[in-house]
């Protein structure tokens, strides 16, 4: 058997549960060891014979890597993780290299025995330890959770959350055992030749005493027959002093660890405690190491490492406090809740009780924070939570989750379905009932409403837990698209819903602009003359053929894909503009209509951009209309008139589309001035049938007539509809009967 110094011993803390890694791994660290014994205690002497122990470690290090790297990229590890894995890889060879380069200059002796001891082996030995506990580690986490079907995203982020707290305490591990090697620099001067070493072992009680007692941390040891102190530093006597208030209990204080001593053997040699000190109220790091019978040890003793990790701990939980939960209520935050619903869920699988998980947001929060500012929204959430508190007495029970979103966990209702269903839904009531309470901040008084969506789950539920948030999500969203102020379960077409839109909204990503087509539909004059045209936005699916906008547009809204569309069409019709205009035919030359969303809307770069797209196709901004709907007017009425009156003044025409169906006043109406009105097609479809509609449609005209503007009847498909609309004084019309939407191309 090879003779070595321990000076970076094999731990079971190293192994990454692969194989062929672990293995070469362990062969690393007694290449380390063997290499800190030659130097010691064999007659290497010269630098050629320096150079070839490195050029060992240098060539098996070298094949190590190539392994490592194929083994990553054999578990499908991202390439630009292992590239980086590499460039690790380089920088410990370069180095080595360096290393190389300043022996070869250096006489041997004293000089390179110092450099060699103060500089090359605490390098490897800290650089080795620290790879494999982070770098390799985080890796091997990855390649697991591939193993188990996780998406490459989320394994990424479980093996962060994986080593976040582990690899504090593996590091300060390794730390203690370079910094006691680092204390072998300290008597370096005394090294003039191998002999002197040699010499040195001979004199090991002063040896290790002069170690020892240099150290900063408390250190010692005891044997393993009654654990009685054999050997201390100053520091333990210190350390005792000042947190025991004598400094003659650290005798005592040793014995306290027992248990411990306890645990440890000739098998197992290695414990590391995270131990916190009730009687002085500290956080300890503690290494207990068994240390067998050799050279420097008549007998088998146990040596102990304490580091006070007080503060680091305090600012452990100070970070994880941060990471964990929301800066403006102090309630859990969406990364707390997943954690909690995980528990909760697999306690679900042994109790076999019912959980709930409720979620809700509040109806257009938007508009107080719009017009009131955030400092008020602020006051409006924190009341809502204190009133949350109240109710539901448990913190951790209750959590934010976006910016006017809350969540709230029902645990172990009930066996029973039904019990449990009809608990959550009390309780759901009971959070309806106390927000609708009106909220006094100063001299305003604010109402709300919120949208709710809730969830039943139990161990048996053949689904993971991680899916559950974004379960009630979609009934939350769903109770919202119903009309606010609602409750709603999740169901499984709720599920298949989401898919389906997350599908179309993967496509719609590559649909931009290869795929989307713009049609243009014909508005006519009385006389049936082309007076106009919209432009409307049509997908052409590779597969799935031509795809209307009702199918993917409130998709592209709410994932944020609406302002690339939007931009997108709004070029277009713009240059289709310009070529227009140069044609020879002046019934060309007629404004088009263009739809602007909420989205669209609110951009603060809307404005600027539509002035660019003037400039750049030079055209008149008297040949765009833009549309907006009467819900997008009245979400933020004020801001709307700023932003029409700019519009206004350069000159584009204005419409106001799907009118009737909204919740506009007349006295709002008459504030913007509209170029257009545009009638609702519901009441077109039913205008020959119903007297209501007819009654809706005449008093649209009168106000249209009053307002001096232009009423355009869309949706208008058979002749008898036509013919009514025209007896009441609609002078321009759009729909199948007189057009269908068509390319450009087909434009005439």
């Amino acid at each position: 058997m090879k003779k070595t110094i321990k000076i970076l011993p094999w731990n079971n803390m190293f192994l990454l549960d692969i194989p062929v890694i672990d293995i070469q791994h362990r062969k690393l660290f007694e290449l380390i060891n063997e290499f800190v014994y030659e130097l010691t205690f064999d007659d290497v002497d010269d630098t050629e014979s320096l150079l070839g122990l490195l050029d060992n470690l240098y060539e098996y290090c070298n094949y190590h890597f190539i392994t490592e790297e194929k083994v990553w990229a054999q578990k499908n590890i991202n390439k630009e993780l292992i590239d980086e894995h590499h460039h690790e890889h380089n920088l410990l060879f370069g180095k080595v290299s360096q290393y190389k380069e300043k022996l070869a200059t250096l006489e041997t002796g004293f000089i390179t025995s110092k450099y060699i001891y103060n500089e090359i082996i605490p390098f490897l030995v800290k650089w080795l330890s620290f790879h494999i506990l982070e770098k390799d580690r985080f890796l091997a986490v990855i390649a697991k959770n591939l193993e188990l079907k996780k998406e490459p995203d989320d394994a990424f982020q479980r093996a962060q959350k994986t080593l976040e707290n582990k690899a504090f305490y593996l590091s300060l591990y390794v730390e203690l055992y370079v910094s006691c090697f680092k204390s072998l620099a300290k008597i370096s001067h005394l090294i003039e030749n191998k002999g002197v070493i040699k010499e040195i072992s001979n004199h090991k009680d002063d040896y290790f005493k002069h170690i020892i007692n240099n150290a900063v941390d408390p250190i010692w040891t005891v044997n393993v027959i009654d654990y009685q102190l054999v050997e201390h530093n100053i520091s333990l006597v210190k350390f005792c002093e000042e947190h025991l208030g004598s400094a003659t209990s650290y005798i005592d204080y040793a014995l306290r660890f027992k248990i411990y001593y306890e645990q440890l053997n000739n098998k197992e040699k290695n414990l590391i405690v995270d131990f916190y000190d009730d009687k002085i109220d500290r956080y300890l790091l503690i290494s207990f190491s068994y240390l067998e019978k050799d050279q420097f040890f008549a007998s088998d003793e146990i040596c102990v490492f304490v580091r006070d990790v007080t503060d680091n701990k305090k600012n452990i939980e100070i970070s994880n406090h941060l990471f964990f939960y929301d800066s403006l209520t102090n309630l859990p935050n969406r990364k707390f809740l997943l954690e909690r619903l995980r528990l909760v869920y697999e306690n679900s699988k042994i109790s076999d009780k019912y959980s709930a998980l409720i979620i809700f947001d509040i109806d257009n929060f938007h508009l107080i924070n719009d017009k009131f500012g955030s400092a008020t929204a602020d006051d409006i959430l924190f009341e809502l939570r204190n009133r949350l508190l109240d109710l539901l007495k448990n913190l951790d029970n209750v959590a934010r989750i976006g910016a006017d979103s809350f969540s709230v966990l029902q645990i172990d209702i009930s066996k029973d379905k039904n019990r449990a269903l009809a608990n959550t839904i009390e309780l759901s009531e009971q959070i309806n009932s106390i927000l609708n309470i009106p909220f006094e901040l100063k001299e305003n008084r604010f109402r709300i409403s919120i949208s709710i969506g809730a969830i039943l789950f139990n161990g048996k539920d053949n689904f993971d837990f991680m899916q559950l948030l974004g379960f009630g999500e979609a009934a939350q969203i769903h109770s919202k698209k119903e009309g606010l102020n609602r409750l709603n379960f999740y169901q499984h077409e709720l599920q298949q819903i989401a898919i389906n839109n997350l599908l179309i909204e993967n496509e719609l990503k590559f649909a931009i602009p290869n795929q989307l087509k713009i049609y243009y539909q014909v508005q006519h004059g009385p006389n049936n003359q082309n007076v106009g045209c919209e432009a409307l936005i049509r997908w052409d699916h590779p597969t799935k053929g031509v795809i209307s906008p009702d199918h993917f547009i409130t998709i592209a809204e709410d994932c944020g894909l609406i302002l690339s569309i939007g931009y997108w069409l709004f070029d277009q019709v713009f240059y289709q503009l310009s070529l227009w205009n140069k044609h020879p035919n002046p019934m060309y030359n007629v404004p088009v209509s263009l739809n602007l969303s909420v989205k669209q809307f609110n951009d603060p770069n809307l404005v600027s951009h539509l002035h660019d797209l003037l400039k750049k196709y030079q055209i008149s901004a008297s040949l765009i209309t833009l549309e907006i709907t009467e819900t997008i007017m009245m979400e933020n009425f004020e801001c709307f008139k700023k932003i029409f009156k700019i519009l206004k003044s350069f000159g584009y025409m204005l419409s106001l589309d799907d009118f009737g169906i909204g919740y506009s006043s007349l006295s709002v109406i008459s504030e913007i001035d509209f170029d257009e009105i545009k009638i609702d097609k519901s009441f077109i479809n039913n205008i020959v049938s119903s007297s209501k509609s007819q009654t809706i449609v005449k008093l649209i005209v009168a106000l249209a007539e009053e307002l001096s503007v232009r009423i355009v009847a869309e949706g208008v498909e058979d002749e008898k509809q036509y013919e009514i609309l025209k007896s009441y004084g609609v002078g321009c019309f759009q729909g199948f009967l007189f057009s269908l939407p068509r390319p450009a191309e087909d434009f005439k």
